[in-house]
């Protein structure tokens, strides 16, 4: 049976994870999509068979309260807006680490309580969160 890393290693970890969050830089959440379109015109160059139309458009898309929000972004930012989304997904790496290294934290603080073993009668995937 494995044994849980120190309390101090642990709240050594949760420190160096606090510190990795508090130096993100900006992020934001979505998902940057290339878009093109036809115009409708007859005879405008994307009604020929083959064209991809106008474009490229770009937008970013993002859930908000259970709706999908959509914000246009004009070329000179798709760069700077992939490197928002890519720091988004590092922070969420950041807090996931963040909130198992709390849960070790607490599972240490009860063995010392109890004087039990936190694993003990924890299932794998038991879903619980």
């Amino acid at each position: 049976m494995a044994h849980l890393p120190s309390l101090s290693a642990l709240r050594k970890r949760r420190a160096a994870l606090l510190a990795g969050i508090g130096a993100l830089s900006d992020f934001r959440p979505g998902s940057l999509v290339e878009r093109y379109r036809k115009c409708g015109k007859p005879r405008c160059h994307c009604a020929r068979e083959g064209s991809p139309g106008h474009g490229p458009s770009w937008s970013l898309t993002r859930g908000v309260a259970g709706k999908t929000v959509t914000k246009i972004i004009k070329a000179e930012a798709v760069e700077s807006t992939r490197e928002q989304i890519a720091e988004y997904h590092h922070f969420q790496q950041l807090v996931r680490e963040l909130v198992e290294t709390n849960v070790k934290i607490c599972d240490v603080l009860l063995e010392a309580e109890s004087g039990t073993d936190p694993q003990e009668g924890e299932k794998k995937g038991s879903g619980e969160s």
